[in-house]
């Protein structure tokens, strides 16, 4: 039987704006990546995402997707062709062209700006958000970032999320006193923390400028029928996307 790719959709009430976050039903892979994962570094057959990647693009209503090499950095690209740069974020103002980051724990963050002229995505890991990656992807997109609405896709939650000492560091040493109500002391662990990825990003996004977020509400590590998680399942993992579009 030939199953049909499944995702979750996200309305901003924005006219010609989409938004799709993919789960891990509705692909061909085998475990431990089944089924619908379309990361094509973690391990899996390439003919396997191949395959999910291009009935996802089949089953939606898009020219085209345009996939990124993440690396839990800070750069952002303007998305053309059919290129993928080894960046994580990017941004178009065309009609038709989805935009994707991959994630499976990481926060995948979605702008739009509020005329839907021109709409951007973010992979925000810890260490992509405290470099900056949200700040460069709004640097550049050519729109007042006052402009912008945010939307937080799934990403794993402050219960399930223990870091070390050296993660509360790395914030509080870009945002200040203002990140420490985002961490919770670990009852796991001595000198641990349970970090909330969604509270840094909107510190993040506020001092950008952004004044309107939303989203933020489903856990990857929590809601394992749904979504991969590399915390819960370790390596190897698939991974979802995040997707959005103009029409």
């Amino acid at each position: 039987m030939t199953t049909t790719p499944s995702w979750l959709e996200a309305d901003l009430g924005i006219e010609g704006v989409h938004i799709r976050v993919t789960t891990r039903a509705g692909g061909v892979s085998q475990p431990p990546w089944s089924s619908q994962n379309l990361g094509d570094h973690v391990g899996d057959l390439a003919e396997h995402v191949t395959e999910n990647r291009q009935r996802l693009q089949d089953a939606l209503p898009i020219r085209c997707i345009n996939w990124l090499r993440q690396e839990h950095g800070t750069l952002a690209v303007q998305a053309v062709d059919d290129k993928v740069p080894t960046a994580d974020a990017q941004w178009t103002q065309d009609v038709g062209r989805a935009l994707a980051v991959l994630t499976a724990d990481c926060l995948p963050v979605v702008l739009i700006a509020q005329d839907a002229g021109c709409v951007g995505i973010a992979h925000a890991g810890w260490r992509g958000l405290a470099a900056g990656v949200l700040e460069s992807l709004i640097a550049a997109m050519p729109v007042n970032p006052s402009t912008l609405v945010a939307w937080f896709g799934p990403a794993i939650s402050q219960p399930a999320y223990e870091v070390g000492p050296a993660v509360k560091e790395a914030f509080r040493g870009v945002l200040g006193d203002s990140s420490a109500n985002c961490f919770a002391p670990s009852m796991r662990q001595e000198g641990h923390w349970m970090a909330d990825l969604c509270a840094l990003a909107r510190l993040h996004l506020a001092r950008a400028g952004v004044r309107e977020i939303l989203g933020g509400g489903q856990c990857t590590h929590s809601e394992a029928d749904q979504f991969f998680s590399y915390r819960r399942d370790g390596d190897p993992t698939g991974r979802m996307a995040t997707l959005i579009w103009r029409s």
